[in-house]
């Protein structure tokens, strides 16, 4: 055995899966797609089944896995700014882990089998390291269809916290974008110390039909989106130069929805809007300028609340480690 190695890096790593989700087949969203995954690599899935308008409860048991543990809540309707009531439905599942280890994924994100080996390693690895909370993976966002990708930041280069140890008093904060460690769950919490894997979450973050996309933008105007209705015209809602053709592979559970999907966008449409705002704008600039210094973490993310303690990324230099 290497001398270098933690014996208690051979050891199997207990893993969580865990989710929320509401109204899956009204919206869309590819659940079942997003559990299995990373089913291989866990020991039990929690799956939290919001009130739902569909059969999202029949769609979850479906899977028929033995690993799954489905717990039943009900949205609080008289949270609706902020997007507090998601992370408040994502504690709900992360609180019943009793892994080392819990992999979080939101109902329209999956993670790739190639990463799955990487992934299982540094669990391994950190499992024992005081110094770490969590483990970030950068987020690829589909836009439209499954062969669109999103490229500007923060939907490129975005690092998100998608793994941690949820027996380290971590919880879901905001609108469930990240986490904060709340020591013996005090109100007042800190950024989480996270590692770097260099692996990546694919987000499929408004890949559906027109009208179902309308319909989810509605949804989010009633939980999170305070600043006024957003444009549910697929063209109109992103410039042309933000988004660009994906021709790599997808994880294999999504296989047979991309095959079975029409999709309502093309990127060599006419109608996308050619004009980028300001904001569109620096978000260009901010990703042109991570791409070349190589770092992800020299502007806020989405989920701003962590601390790089380590880096596997190998055009990384870490600060902090």
């Amino acid at each position: 055995m290497d001398s270098n190695v933690d014996p208690s890096e051979l050891l199997p790593v207990k893993v969580s899966g865990f989710t929320f989700v509401r109204n899956a087949i009204k919206l869309q969203y590819p659940i079942v797609e997003s559990i299995r995954s990373i089913l291989p690599i866990v020991d039990e899935f929690v799956v939290n089944v919001g009130d739902s308008e569909d059969d999202t409860d029949e769609l979850i048991r479906s899977i028929g896995s033995p690993k799954l543990r489905i717990l039943r809540s009900t949205w609080n309707p008289n949270v609706t700014t902020g997007g507090y009531v998601l992370a408040q439905q994502t504690n709900i599942a992360l609180l019943n882990c009793t892994g080392e280890w819990a992999i979080y994924l939101q109902a329209d994100e999956a993670i790739h089998e190639r990463d799955h080996d990487a992934l299982v390693r540094l669990m391994a690895r950190y499992r024992s390291d005081a110094r770490v909370e969590g483990l970030l993976l950068e987020r690829l966002t589909f836009y439209g269809g499954y062969n669109i990708a999103v490229v500007a930041h923060p939907f490129l280069y975005d690092l998100a916290c998608r793994v941690v140890k949820p027996h380290q008093f971590v919880l879901s904060r905001g609108d469930a974008a990240g986490f904060t460690v709340h020591p013996k769950y005090k109100e007042r919490g800190r950024r989480l110390r996270a590692v770097d894997t260099g692996l990546t979450v694919f987000h499929y973050g408004d890949v559906r039909a027109p009208a179902v996309s309308a319909d989810f933008q509605d949804e989010k105007e009633k939980f999170w989106l305070e600043t006024g209705a957003e444009n549910k015209n697929y063209y109109d809602r992103i410039a042309r130069e933000f988004v660009t053709e994906y021709s790599d592979t997808h994880p294999k559970p999504m296989h047979d929805r991309i095959r079975n999907w029409i999709s309502p966008v093309d990127l060599n449409s006419p109608q996308w809007r050619s004009v980028s705002s300001a904001l569109e704008y620096r978000r260009y600039w901010r990703s042109r300028l991570i791409k070349l210094i190589g770092r992800r973490d020299i502007f806020p993310s989405i989920s701003n609340n962590y601390k790089i303690v380590a880096s596997h990324r190998e055009s990384y230099v870490c600060q902090n480690a």
